[in-house]
């Protein structure tokens, strides 16, 4: 019984984390709640993205509610619900597609390569500049979209739906670009709006799950606890921390477990399986290949942007006051 309470405990803890940077920038923490479940708690592939999901709906839920009560709301309803019409059936089709593949490393694999876009574009993350968040809610209007953009809307959002399905995580990393890139929602706005989104797309999924029997109760209350707190405190700090330096950390820790949960450097230097050691060594050079070119990239473009700004012009020649 010990045991098991310190491990939800453990759980539940670093779901407060998880919860915390997602409820941030939007998504529903299943790219780190899956690969935690499949490769530290053992739990199969079809199990484990189905248990986070229902985490995503706990993150969902109480972040739509602080983000609700904040003064300017910066969730825009009316756009969660048009992505909603999408992005429910989305997700229960994803579960679907996810139950039909049999084999568990094949899913391990479509999780990696589906994921890792994700990590690597944190790790590409960038600072927006921030106007006035009220004058910016009060003048978005979606009448100003044009029928062909809503059509392609309501398309990301089936996509995104079908990756909470599949792999569990919420669908927030492509609801969160097409609110604010294709429905021209403001970072902000976006943001909220995709975790109220979220709420129907988990719910749908949920349901499904819960029909094939999928879902893991006692992974699923520990990780949805911790995400409820972390959420308090990431939809309040949404506007006041450095989200882009967290998403680059996370970005960064993120690809190592999903190097792990595809089994890369055991295919590469221990095939057998039969040496731990050797099999993680091989996780890390391929992580550090991964990241290291990635870091001294990003290195130059901030090399390169400071001697833009470190450039002085001279200027024109003013007669001299005598």
């Amino acid at each position: 019984m010990q045991e098991i309470v310190i491990m939800a405990a453990f759980i539940a803890l670093y779901a407060v984390g998880v919860g915390t940077i997602s409820s941030m920038v939007g998504i529903g923490g299943g790219v780190f709640n899956t690969p935690l479940l499949i490769i530290i708690f053992l739990l199969s592939a079809q199990v484990a993205p189905a248990t986070s999901l229902v985490a995503a709906l706990f993150l969902a839920v109480a972040s739509s509610m602080v983000y609700w009560r904040q003064n300017p709301r910066p969730i825009i309803s009316r756009a969660g619900l048009f992505l909603a019409i999408t992005t429910a059936p989305g997700s229960v089709l994803g579960v679907v597609l996810r139950t039909l593949i049999e084999n568990d490393y094949v899913l391990r694999i479509i999780f990696g390569l589906a994921l890792m876009p994700v990590a690597i574009k944190m790790l590409f993350a960038v600072r927006r500049e921030k106007g006035d968040i009220a004058s910016e809610l009060a003048s978005y209007s979606m009448s100003d979209l044009k029928n062909k953009m809503l059509v392609i809307s309501l398309v990301g959002g089936f996509v995104g739906g079908i990756s909470a399905g599949l792999l569990g995580i919420g669908g927030g990393a492509i609801i969160v670009p097409v609110l604010s890139v294709l429905m021209g929602l403001p970072m902000h706005a976006a943001v909220a709006t995709s975790m109220f989104t979220m709420m129907f797309t988990a719910s749908a999924g949920t349901a499904m799950n819960f029909i094939q029997g999928y879902i893991n109760p006692y992974y699923a209350l520990a990780l949805g606890v911790g995400m409820v707190i972390g959420a308090q405190f990431g939809s309040r700090l949404a506007c006041r921390v450095n989200s882009v330096q967290l998403k680059r950390v996370f970005g960064l820790v993120l690809v190592f477990p999903l190097v792990k949960m595809m089994k890369l450097g055991q295919l590469w230097l221990d095939p057998s399986g039969s040496n731990v050691l050797i099999s993680t060594a091989g996780d890390i050079i391929i992580w550090l290949a991964i990241v290291v070119p990635i870091g001294l990239f990003r290195l130059y473009q901030i090399r390169k942007q400071t001697n833009q700004f470190d450039t002085i012009v001279e200027p024109c020649d003013l007669p001299t006051p005598e």
